[in-house]
């Protein structure tokens, strides 16, 4: 019995050859990979934001970085409650 070349062991074979460049599957695999998803998906936000800050609101790069610095500033106080 021959094995089909497009059936889904084909498609994880593929998955797992060229996507995870050869590592085994498993459920931290993809926690890692959800987490590096995410933190591509805030920087695609953070860059949004820097672009609205230069083109809508004129903002130079000092002025942006003190009101980001001002509108972070509660997530760096908030550990110590």
């Amino acid at each position: 019995e021959e094995s089909d070349p497009d059936g889904p062991d084909a498609a994880a074979g593929w998955l797992q050859d060229t996507v995870l460049l050869g590592i085994e599957p498993s459920p931290e695999v993809f926690a890692i990979m959800t987490v590096y998803f995410v933190q591509g998906a805030l920087g695609l936000a953070r860059l949004a934001t820097t672009f609205y800050l230069k083109d809508e609101l004129g903002l130079g790069p000092a002025e942006s970085g003190a009101l980001l610095g001002i509108t972070s500033l509660p997530w760096v106080i908030k550990p110590v409650y």
